[in-house]
Order: structure tokens, then C-alpha cells, then sequence
């Protein structure tokens, strides 16, 4: 089947996660088409995609494709069976003189010789075809599922290495699943012996991580999908491209039945000792120790020892530390849903007795007995579990462990004798725990829950329930979230030690929405925790009345009010007003130009998070901090990945809106408009037309208007403005109004236009840019490209030369026109600004101007490689970078990969060497 990939099962339209593995093969291939040879040997398990990535590598290759499979029948049928399909189609190229010898792949062709010789002519044919055709172009040979191969392909592939250099021009690709590549195989001794063969290649194909699994729904759905969803599915399919298709088709519950036949397959070839222990591993419900396995079958250690040999042999489980796990996690999932209903109470039951007096094991234990319907074990175990997961800062297992208490409470009579706590102070845990763990959407509920149970003479406890709500419904953008902060507020009485932390809440959501009372409150908080000598409930006031101030335009002078601010919460140990002070600070500098110190500020506040187990409650802000901050200073390749690595802590959906729009802005200006235009959609769906976070219809809107004018619908992007404009937020942070009225502007809205108070440089350089556009005059725009350059964003700056170089040509100034456009050119290209690039190129060919691209930075490395290239020459390895950065250990892999392709050099000390010789790094 010469040629005939389309009938490779393509595993959704999005080829995601191979960038790697794909440049490798096109650089084999240049080999080849320059006259070399090469091999290829692409292993992986089922499912993960090698035939998807030979389809993808073959698609529209300038070579001559020659595809064949294998059966699943072996040495038992069909001989050279994948030659067959392969060479189907080339029986008309074949010398009169091989016709007999080729007979046993080309059947069309007659009867095949007999004899002793026969075989090595067929073998020395098949060379000679291949190098026939390879003389006139490239030729690739794929052979897919070698490991169902017959023993007669197995011997014509190995010739065919062996022998490849005698059909120079030619690409030898075969491909298998490992875990049908056992000790003592054929097609095992092959492959070793063919990695003595200096020109072949192994490519093993690894599970695709968080990220891609993303990209891949993304293709799939053909929109953003839900961080949620993303994240389960991620999970059960541990990124197998094929499994995540099956559960983004079938839902995210369940097995899904397509998948059932491929994953028990191997299962159900198992003796009955290794299929009794397989089915008692699923029920563990993750990793087993061998004892633990033990105590559950009953078999002894030699049996046991036998049984384990037997599954890890063929596939089924793995080693992993000092424990077993499946080698798919659905696997196990297909084995406990085939079990029998008192097969698995049984099976649980055991698992309980066999863990109950491990204290390491606190969760299992209860998940075990509740499963083995011991509800009142299963109560006390989570409880205990609870505390435990407390104590290791893991808040968001400690809040699924006391959702399972609530849940058992309701069928354990006489639960609070148990417990020692009744079931108001859970509930109150449990709101204050949802809180960290950034379960807003339950934690709302629950907390209403409580306030239903609260006696409202309690004042106190009424109002503590409602500020806690109000934050969860503040997260959620809930128009009902400044209601409860003020009736909380009304609650409590005056000179109660909660008063201040109230105000203090108050205050910090009156500052995000049109009401000048929240100076006023953030004052009666800070006088409150000082008459009391809290300094804990001083610090939020002081961050309030900082950022405040700020806005009003001298951020150096709040500085040191935030940084006592942060002093004071390091000292008392105080995580979230420490993320706080970061999150105010960091945002600040971002909004006041200072995108170095916004960087790191930034950054530290994700550490600290993370630190402290608050990554899902507390770290989505700091990642929009960073996100933003990386956009202004053109690292927008960080941006990105920051940007999917904050998808990762689920935000909660006003957050997730604002990440999505930045992603958009940057799709936008790649010039992917339809993924900006899905962000969009994505992020409306999200925010609702009453998303209350202030920015929130503002960086809606000023995406939309974008998008619009990008599309060359000027009327539209009015209207969004238009808008907009009646929003109650449009003049409660001027950092976010500006940009949304430079677009009006350049959309040509004549209608009148608020023009908030400048305060600072940022806003300064937007306010004469929104001077420039209404005016189109050379001397407006000069000025902004003046204002943006002390700022050093790359893109602003590059669009106000777009401007005045429009201005320099209406005033018949050629020469200015030129240089203003070769500077605009040079920073998008190094940005990879496509929107302005083309729009640069259509001006200066309708001005009739050539534009010589600004040469890229040496070598070509991005300013991502750039800090990496700085962290390698410090010796920090890829964990460390992944850290430092806070990017994935296998996406710090791939940059240092390419590094050290572009300098041209094979291992980190080298690349660290050339670096400081060419004056790359200090």
C-alpha cells in the first residue's frame, strides 16, 4: 500500500506534543535526501501514537512512501505480510529477471521460485527495488506493528539494515509497542541487534504531558476546554493520545467501552495466580506494596513472588519504587469495573483490615472501608485523614477527606460522639479549608449551608460565615459578593477582635468596584487592629491603603508601605497576606512600567504559594501577574507557558477568564485570530456579562475591539467600545480604561470619551497614544514612541512607529516613513508580531518603501533560551530550571535540546563554554 498513510487512525486534529520527535525525523530525512541512509526504530505503547507521527513526518514528504503493517497472527501466517501491503503497488517496476524472485511479496507476479536460493534472491530483490527507486528519489519504508511480525519480515527487515548502505536515498521506519517487546523475543533480539547498526536511530514515544493533552482537546472540542475536565482526563489517561480521545467522546466517568477490548487484552491472557493478584491490585486504587498484596490474596511468598513475575512480564503491572502500579491506570480501572459487586466489597474489606494500622496510610484506609460499607470506620479514618493531609499543607485532599466526613455524617448515627466536633464546626472547617484549597464553588455552597445551621445571635459566627462566603462568591463573580462583606461588617460588634479582619475584607473588595468608600474603611480597619495591637489584621490594611494610594500616581512612595507590609507577614508566619503583599506589589510595578521587578516579584509569589500549599487558592494571581508582565516586556514565548501552567491550578472562573484573554491577546497578535476569537468565546462564557472583577469587561471588551479591528470591522469594534463605556468599572483603575480607549480611538469612535487622570508612566505613554490616534499627527506620535521606549515594550513601541511612519507618509516624509517602519519591522519579527508585521508590510508596499528585516539575536535564540542558556552556565540541571522558571522539567529538556543545536555543540558544558566565549552569558 504504497503511499497510503491516510488510513493511519489520526488521533484528533491536533498534532500535539511531538515537536521534538518531529524535528528529529526531518533531520534524519535531510540525511537521507542528501544521499545517506538511516533507520528509524519508533517505540511506544499502545495508543500513544506512532502511527500518527509517521503519518504526520510522511504527510506531503518529497519521497516516495512505501507503508505496510502487521497482523496480529505472527510466525503462524501470512510471511512477509507488511512487504505485501508495502510494495502492492511496485509490481510494474520490477525486472523481468527478479518477477519469480519477488513472487512471495508481489503475488501478482506468479509462482515463486523453490529452492535453496530462493530466499536470499527474494531478500537481495527487495534491496535492489528499493534502491531503484531510491535512485530516482528519496524512498521510506515504514513497517507499523513490528511486533506482531512473522519470523520471515523479521529476517527481511534486519537484511535491509544491515544492507542499507548500498541504497543510498533510502529510510527504513519501524515501529512497535514495548509493552508487547518482551526478554527473549525475536523482535527484541532484532532490536538489539540492530542498535549495533551505526545508522539507526530508537525514537521511543513517551505519554504526552498536561499541556499537550490540552492542545489536543483544544483540537478536539474546537474550543478552550475546561481546566477541570482537562486535568481529570489528563489524569486517567496519563496522556495517551488515544485514551484522551476516547474520554473528551465518552465523558470523563467511566471506561470508555471503545478502549475495553485493548485494555483487558493482556489481562485476559493471564494464569489464574497473576489474574487473582491483578484483580486484588486494581481494588488498591494506585501503588501496592508487595506485603500489602500479600496480606490481601493470602498467597504466600514464593506464590506471590511468581504471580508479580507473571504480571510485570506481561505488561499488566510495574515497578515502581518499592511498589507495583498498572502500566495504564485504566487498565486497572477496566479490571475493578469487571469485578463482581461483593468481589469488590470483599476485596476492600481485606485491603482495610491489611492497612489499619498503618498511620502513613490514613486515606486508604478510609477509602477502603467506606467502599467495604464500614461507614462508621470510614468516618473516623477520613477525619483522622483530614488532620493528617493539614498537616502536610495538602488543603485540597483535606477538603475531599471532610467532604466524605459530611457525607458519611448524614448515615452515621451518633457521628459528633465519634468526632468530638458537631456538625457546624465541620461544616465551618470545611468553608475555611475550601478557602485555600480554591474549591470556591463547593466552599459557597457549604458556607451557605452553615449559615442556615447558625444561630443568628451569634453574631460573631454569622459574620465570620458571611465574609467567607463573600470571598468565595467573589471568586466566583458573584454580584452577591460586596452584599455579604457589608452585612458581615454590620454583624459584628464594634471592638470585637474579628471587626478589623472584616473591614479589612470589605475594604479590599471595595476596591475593585466604583465606590470611593474603600480608603474610608481601609482607615477604620488599620485604627482597629492598632487599638487592639493586632499586627496580623494591620497588614491587610496596610496593602489596601497602598495600592490606593498608588493609583493616584507615586508609586514610590508606597513602596516601603508594602514592603513593611510583607515584612510584617513574613515574621508572623502569615502565608496569604505575604501572597497578598507580593500580589499588590508585583501588580503595582507592573502597572507603573517596572516589568523587571513585576517579573520577580511575581515569580516569588508563585514559590511562595507553592510553598505553602496555596498554589490552586492563591497562585492564579501571581500568574497573571507574571503573564502580563512577560507580554509588556515581549518574552512572550514564557508567557505562553506560564500562562498554560497557570490553567494547571484550575483558577476559579474570573481568573480563568482574564488568563484566557491574555492568551487570546497573544494569539491575536501571532495573527491566530481564530484562537483568539475561541479565548473570547471561552472567556464570555466564563465571566457573564456581570463578571464583577473590575478588569474583567474591560479586558473583555478591549480583546473583542482587537479582534474586530484585526478583521478589518471597524463598526464593530465601536460598538464594543461604545459599551463598554457604560460599564460602573470604566473609571476604577485607569491602568485597564486607557488601552480600551486607545482602541475606540483607532477605530474611529467620535463620540465623547471619558479621559481619566494619568498616574504614572504606563498610563502616561497610553494617554498620548490615544492623543496620537485621535490626531494622526507626526509630532503626537513621535511623542509616544518617545514614552514608550523609556518603557521598553517592544510591541507598544512598534506600533507607535506604525503610526508615526502612517503620519510621516501623509506629510510626504518618505525617509522618516522608511526608518520608523524598519524599526517596527525588526521588533516584530523578534517578537513574532504577526498582526503588526503584515500590516507593516502592506503599508510600506502600498508607500512602495523596501524593509529589510532586523537581523534576529545570535544563533537565533529566543529570550527564553537566552535565561535558560544563563541557568545552564550556572549548572543548574533541567529540574532546577523547571523550578527556577516554573516551567515542566521536559519543557526545560526541550529548550536546552535546541540550544545546543543552535550552537552547534553536543553536551551542557559545551553550550556553557561557546556562551561565555561569544559573550552570550556574563
Amino acid at each position: 500500500m504504497a503511499g497510503d498513510i491516510g488510513t493511519a487512525r489520526l488521533i484528533g486534529p491536533e498534532f500535539a506534543g511531538r515537536r521534538e520527535e518531529s524535528a528529529r525525523l526531518t533531520g534524519l530525512f535531510r540525511v537521507v535526501a542528501e544521499g545517506g541512509v538511516a533507520t528509524v526504530v519508533v517505540g511506544g505503547e499502545a495508543g500513544v501514537g506512532k502511527s500518527r507521527l509517521v503519518a504526520e513526518f510522511t504527510r506531503g514528504l518529497d519521497a516516495r512512501v512505501l507503508l505496510g503493517g502487521c497482523v496480529e497472527l505472527g510466525a503462524e501466517g501470512l510471511p512477509f505480510a507488511p512487504f505485501v501491503a508495502a510494495l502492492r503497488d511496485c509490481a510494474g517496476e520490477v525486472p523481468d529477471e527478479s518477477r519469480r524472485s519477488l513472487a512471495p511479496v508481489l503475488p501478482v507476479l506468479g509462482p515463486p521460485e523453490t529452492g535453496e536460493d530462493a530466499r536470499w534472491g527474494l531478500f537481495e530483490g527487495v534491496l535492489a527495488l528499493l534502491g531503484g527507486m531510491a535512485a530516482a528519489r528519496p524512498v521510506v519504508l515504514v513497517v507499523e506493528d513490528a511486533h506482531w511480525a512473522d519470523a520471515s519480515s523479521l529476517d527481511l527487515i534486519e537484511f535491509l539494515v544491515r544492507n542499507q548502505s548500498a541504497v543510498p536515498g533510502s529510510m527504513i521506519m519501524v515501529t512497535h509497542r514495548t509493552e508487547e517487546t518482551r526478554r527473549g523475543q525475536p523482535l527484541r533480539r532484532l532490536l538489539t541487534g540492530l542498535d549495533r547498526v551505526p545508522w539507526t536511530t530508537r525514537l521511543p514515544l513517551g505519554r504526552l504531558g498536561r499541556r499537550a493533552v490540552v492542545s489536543q482537546l483544544r483540537g478536539i472540542l474546537g474550543r478552550e476546554p475546561d481546566p477541570l475536565v482537562a486535568q481529570e482526563i489528563h489524569r486517567r489517561s496519563e496522556g495517551n493520545p488515544l485514551f484522551v480521545e476516547a474520554l473528551a467522546e465518552t465523558g470523563t466517568d467511566g471506561v470508555p467501552s471503545s478502549l475495553e477490548d485493548l485494555l483487558l487484552s493482556t489481562v485476559d491472557r493471564l494464569a489464574p495466580d497473576p489474574a487473582r493478584l491483578v484483580r486484588v491490585a486494581a481494588v488498591a486504587s494506585g501503588p501496592v506494596r508487595d506485603d500489602t498484596l500479600g496480606l490481601v490474596t493470602g498467597f504466600g511468598v514464593d506464590r506471590l513472588s511468581v504471580a508479580l513475575r507473571a504480571a510485570v512480564d506481561a505488561g499488566v503491572l510495574t515497578v515502581a519504587g518499592d511498589a507495583y502500579v498498572f502500566r495504564h491506570a485504566l487498565i486497572g480501572e477496566a479490571v475493578y469495573h469487571g469485578l463482581l459487586p461483593g468481589e469488590r466489597v470483599d476485596l476492600h474489606a481485606r485491603y482495610a483490615k491489611a492497612l489499619e494500622d498503618d498511620e502513613s496510610a490514613l486515606a486508604g484506609l478510609a477509602h477502603h472501608r467506606y467502599e467495604a460499607r464500614d461507614f462508621p470506620g470510614a468516618l473516623t479514618a477520613a477525619f483522622a485523614a483530614a488532620r493528617a493531609a493539614r498537616k502536610a499543607l495538602a488543603y485540597t485532599e483535606q477538603f475531599q477527606l471532610l467532604e466524605r466526613v459530611l457525607q458519611l455524617w448524614e448515615v452515621v448515627p451518633d457521628s459528633a460522639s465519634l468526632l468530638g466536633i458537631d456538625h457546624l464546626t465541620l461544616l465551618e472547617h470545611t468553608v475555611e479549608v475550601a478557602l485555600r484549597a480554591g474549591e470556591h464553588a463547593r466552599g459557597e455552597r457549604l458556607a451557605t449551608a452553615a449559615l442556615s445551621e447558625t444561630d443568628q445571635s451569634e453574631g460573631v459566627r454569622v459574620a465570620v460565615l458571611l465574609e467567607q462566603r463573600a470571598r468565595l462568591r467573589s471568586q466566583l463573580g458573584l454580584p452577591e459578593a460586596l452584599e455579604d462583606h457589608r452585612a458581615a461588617v454590620r454583624t459584628a460588634p464594634d471592638g470585637h477582635p474579628a471587626r478589623p479582619y472584616l473591614l479589612n475584607s470589605l475594604a479590599a473588595r471595595l476596591m475593585d468596584v466604583p465606590d470611593p468608600e474603600a480608603r474610608e474603611v481601609a482607615q477604620e480597619a488599620l485604627t482597629a487592629a492598632r487599638r487592639a495591637h493586632d499586627e496580623v489584621a494591620e497588614v491587610p490594611a496596610l496593602i489596601t491603603l497602598a495600592v490606593l494610594d498608588a493609583r493616584l500616581g507615586d508609586l514610590d512612595a508606597q513602596l516601603p508601605r508594602l514592603a513593611r507590609a510583607r515584612a510584617l507577614a513574613e515574621g508572623m508566619n502569615t502565608p496569604r497576606l505575604r501572597l497578598r503583599a507580593l500580589h499588590a506589589e508585583s501588580s503595582l510595578l507592573q502597572a507603573f512600567g517596572r516589568l523587571d521587578a513585576a517579573i520577580s516579584t511575581a515569580r516569588a509569589g508563585l514559590a511562595v504559594a507553592r510553598e505553602t500549599g496555596l498554589a490552586r487558592g492563591c497562585g492564579h494571581e501571581h500568574a497573571i501577574d507574571l503573564v502580563g508582565a512577560l507580554i509588556s516586556s515581549g518574552d512572550w514565548d514564557e508567557a505562553l507557558e506560564s500562562a498554560e501552567h497557570a490553567l494547571e491550578l484550575a483558577p476559579p472562573p474570573t481568573h480563568l477568564a482574564h488568563l484566557l484573554c491574555l492568551k487570546g491577546f497573544l494569539a491575536l497578535q501571532r495573527g491566530d485570530l481564530d484562537a483568539a476569537a475561541a479565548s473570547l468565546h471561552r472567556a464570555r462564557e466564563l465571566a457573564g456579562e456581570g463578571g464583577t472583577f473590575t478588569q474583567g469587561p474591560l479586558f473583555l471588551a478591549r480583546l473583542e475591539a482587537d479582534l474586530a479591528l484585526a478583521g478589518d470591522r471597524p463598526e464593530e469594534a465601536r460598538e464594543v467600545v461604545r459599551q463598554a463605556l457604560t460599564s460602573p468599572f470604566i473609571l476604577v483603575s485607569n491602568r485597564f480604561t486607557w488601552p480600551l480607549l486607545v482602541l475606540g480611538a483607532r477605530a474611529g469612535f467620535t463620540e465623547p470619551m471619558p479621559e481619566p487622570r494619568v498616574a504614572g508612566p504606563v498610563q502616561r505613554a497610553w494617554s498620548l497614544t490615544f492623543e496620537a490616534e485621535r490626531s494622526r499627527s507626526r509630532a503626537a506620535w513621535a511623542e509616544a514612541v518617545d514614552a514608550w521606549e523609556e518603557l521598553g515594550q517592544p510591541l507598544r513601541i512598534a506600533q507607535a512607529q506604525y503610526g508615526l511612519a502612517e503620519a510621516a507618509l501623509g506629510a510626504g516624509d518618505r525617509e522618516a516613513a522608511e526608518t520608523a517602519i524598519r524599526r517596527a519591522a525588526g521588533l516584530t519579527e523578534l517578537l513574532g508580531a504577526r498582526l503588526l508585521g503584515d500590516r507593516l508590510a502592506d503599508l510600506a508596499r502600498r508607500a512602495r518603501i523596501p524593509v529589510t528585516s532586523k537581523p534576529v539575536p545570535r544563533f537565533g535564540l529566543t529570550p527564553r533560551e537566552s535565561e535558560i542558556l544563563r541557568l545552564v552556565a550556572d549548572g543548574l540541571g533541567n529540574r532546577e530550571i523547571a523550578e527556577r522558571l516554573f516551567i515542566s522539567a521536559k519543557t526545560a529538556s526541550v529548550h536546552v535540546s535546541n540550544i545546543l543545536g543552535k550552537l552547534g555543540v553536543s553536551n551542557r558544558v559545551a553550550a556553557a563554554a561557546t556562551a561565555r566565549r561569544l559573550g552570550l552569558v556574563p
